[in-house]
């Protein structure tokens, strides 16, 4: 059109052709436009993205979202350390399939919940025994995945790790089994500085035994047995706290202490385990003026100082905190060999506080895992007192 000369003007189709130019150039406008916003939304998409893994990546608790084939879609790094398992073998794949060791917990049923009900949340928690890394206790948090017009896009489900927290609360509520409530209120978070899987240290440990009482029990009703039974194992527990020691086990009639365990230090712990052998029989005695001659019985008492292994025995469902060494069955078998009202010492006990008892060598027959006769002390009084 540019060339036209002067005098030729434009003709209609001179005016067509400029009309065609003219929607050609608007549409390459707008497909400029529209390719300019459509590259800036991607950039933002991509941005949000990026954002939104950060943020995923950040969160300490694990996140997982399903969509509505069962399909993962989301699965961020704590996920990844939590389960132990990375994102490449659970993203795009059937949760079911990635997840398999999670389908014998209630999981598959609260993620069903979820769908069928629309549920804002559902919080519980699961126990599942990971191949790669043993029991776990996981708190999970599920609710329905929702777009921007609220569609239903699949469930999302956080979860916490909280193996440790239940580990500390069962230790814990163990520990409070053998010390007293203000004693375990100051005891360290981080229950694994006491020992309680197993340390090896010298102890001193205490058995006590009441005599007659099986025969004691076979005549009178079972109330009567028991109460009695529990008033002398309360003197007994009662003079052991009162010495620094722990009560580690009631066996029938019987009750067994140690002293400076891990949970409870002590540093002259066979001094104490001493004087709380002196202290229950002077208990027992006064408890003599309260009761019928019938119920007045008689108790052995053993203690040996030596090393043991002092710590949780037993499995996950049920552990007792114990000792296990050779003080400890040189102990049971000077109570089993001591007479009624009589306290026998193995000769490490007796080194230790021979300065501060009055006893009576003695020797001891039939005690197991040992070949000979065995020395022992007969306590018949501390210095210093009546």
């Amino acid at each position: 059109l540019a060339d036209k000369i002067e005098e030729e003007g434009f003709t209609a189709g001179d005016e067509k052709l400029l009309a065609a130019l003219s929607w050609q150039a608007a549409i390459s406008l707008e497909n400029a436009r529209l390719f300019d916003n459509v590259r800036r939304q991607r950039d933002e998409i991509a941005t949000m993205k990026r954002y939104t893994d950060n943020i995923f990546a950040s969160i300490a608790s694990g996140v997982i979202t399903i969509d509505t084939q069962n399909l993962i879609t989301t699965f961020n790094p704590a996920a990844e350390t939590i389960l132990r398992i990375p994102a490449q073998e659970a993203v795009n794949h059937p949760y079911q399939q990635a997840l398999g060791f999670l389908c014998d917990t209630p999981l598959p049923t609260l993620v069903e919940d979820v769908r069928r009900r629309g549920s804002a949340g559902i919080t519980q928690e699961i126990s599942p025994y990971l191949p790669q890394g043993g029991q776990l206790h996981l708190s999970l948090n599920l609710s329905t995945l929702r777009g921007s017009r609220k569609e239903n896009l699949g469930v999302a489900i956080v979860m916490d790790d909280i193996t440790e927290k239940r580990r500390y609360e069962r230790e814990s509520a163990m520990v409070r089994r053998y010390l007293p409530s203000e004693l375990v209120d100051r005891l360290p978070h981080d229950l694994a500085e006491l020992g309680l899987h197993g340390e090896r240290r010298v102890i001193t440990v205490f058995f006590a035994d009441l005599r007659s009482f099986t025969k004691f029990s076979e005549v009178n009703p079972s109330e009567q047995v028991f109460e009695v039974l529990n008033s002398y194992l309360s003197l007994a527990e009662d003079a052991v706290r009162h010495h620094r020691g722990i009560v580690d086990k009631y066996m029938g009639d019987a009750v067994m202490a140690l002293f400076n365990t891990p949970l409870l230090e002590e540093q002259e712990h066979a001094w104490c385990a001493v004087q709380t052998a002196w202290a229950l029989k002077k208990a027992v005695e006064v408890h003599y003026r309260t009761i019928t001659s019938e119920e007045q019985l008689f108790v052995g008492i053993g203690i040996c100082t030596g090393e043991a292994v002092v710590g949780n025995v037993g499995a996950e469902g049920r552990m007792e905190y114990t000792a296990i060494g050779n003080p400890v069955n040189l102990g049971f078998h000077l109570q089993g060999r001591a007479q009624p009202g009589q306290i026998l010492l193995c000769p490490s006990t007796w080194e230790m506080v021979r300065d501060r008892v009055r006893a009576n060598s003695l020797i001891v027959e039939g005690v197991k895992g040992h070949q000979t006769s065995t020395l022992a002390y007969e306590l018949v009084g501390l210095i210093g007192s009546e």
